[in-house]
Order: structure tokens, then sequence, then C-alpha cells
């Protein structure tokens, strides 16, 4: 019996020492600063070249630091790990919970597409076709949606920083969308890359590379 806690918390140990490298952090700062552009385009333009084309690069750096990062980086200084059934377990009741957050967001932008398609006439009664109440609802929702579900992945990834993250994205998309101004997206895609930076330059030192891998060419 002792036996087998030792090798659970062993084994979370080891799954939490996933996210000490900082990259998970860094990765969700760059796709912030893509969020930032592509929400802060000018009214009078649909979808400007100079807003898109920043937003893939941020999301095409996020992929290439996050993917070769763990492999090149992080896997040489921690190694692969094959967990047992209770994380597998926890994986499948993720995806579950994901399928399910995908399932409400569209729901909500049909919802929303019927509502400006049909002028907002058939909740006229309850005003919220009022721009004042619409852009809180609106605000209220998308945090919700980036807050909530950010925290719930960070519990079942046991990613602790996750839970900082989840907070500051769901003020950050509140304010955004309530008082118009992107620039909170900015502030929040900093304010989680940053802290993410220095884990990883910690992460580093704490860590450096075996020597038989470092002769082989490793970072």
């Amino acid at each position: 019996m002792t036996e087998n806690l030792d090798l659970k918390a062993i084994e979370r140990k080891a799954f939490r020492s996933i996210h000490q490298d900082g990259l998970q952090d860094m990765y969700i700062g760059l796709i912030l600063v893509a969020c930032y552009f592509l929400l802060n385009i000018p009214d009078s333009e649909d979808l400007p070249l100079s807003n898109v084309l920043p937003a893939v690069v941020a999301l095409g750096i996020a992929f290439v630091v996050y993917r070769l990062g763990k492999k090149f980086i992080t896997a040489p200084r921690m190694g692969q790990v094959r967990f047992g059934p209770e994380r597998e377990k926890r994986k499948l009741t993720l995806a579950w919970i994901m399928g399910i957050f995908v399932l409400i967001t569209l729901g909500l932008v049909l919802f929303s597409i019927y509502l400006w398609t049909t002028g907002g006439a058939v909740l006229s009664q309850v005003e919220f076709t009022n721009p004042g109440l619409e852009r809180i609802l609106v605000a209220t929702i998308a945090a919700l949606i980036t807050g909530v579900s950010t925290i719930v992945i960070s519990y079942y990834k046991e990613f602790v920083r996750g839970y900082y993250i989840g907070l500051i994205m769901g003020v950050a998309y509140f304010l955004a969308l309530w008082l118009t101004a992107p620039v909170f997206i900015a502030v929040a895609a900093i304010l989680v890359f940053l802290p993410g930076l220095i884990v990883f330059i910690k992460f580093l030192r704490e860590h450096p590379l075996p020597e038989s891998t470092a002769s082989h060419g490793g970072f």
C-alpha cells in the first residue's frame, strides 16, 4: 500500500514537472499576441493584411517555440515518461470537457449571428438590444469561456500557473470587449509571456544539458 502511494506521488511529481519549463506560458502568451492583432482591427476595414500577417506570425512562432522547445530543450533534460491509466483517464475526461466548451462556443457564435440577422427583435422585451447591455453580455460570456476553460484545462493538466493565466485572460477579454480596448489583451500577453520566460530561464539554469547529450549537438 505504501509502495503504491509512493509510486503515485512520484508519477504526480513527474506529471507536474512537464510544465516547469515555462513553454506552456510562453505559448499562451504568443497566442494572446495573435488575438490582440485580430481584435485590433479598425471599424472601417474587414480584415486587413496588416493585422492578419502579425497574427499568423505570432501563431507560427508559438507553435515552433512550443514544439521544438519540448523536443530539443525539455526532453533531453527531463527524459520521456509514460504515465499510468489514471493520467490517461484524466486526458480522456479533459477531451470530453473541451468538446463541451467547443459546442458551447459554437452555439454562442450561431446565436450571435442569429441576433445580428434578426436585429435582436426576439430579445427586445428584455432590452438585450441596448448597446451597453449587449456589450457587457458579450464581454462576460467571452471572459467566462476563456477564463473558465483555461482553468479547467489547468486543473486536469495539474498546471498550477494556469489558474493565474485563466484569471488574467478572463479579466483581459472582459475589459477589452466591454471598453473596446484590445490593449488589455496585449497587457495580458505580457503578463503571461514574461513569467513563462523567467521560468524557462530558471529551468535552463537548474537543469543543464547532460554532457553525453550536449556533445551530440543538443541545446
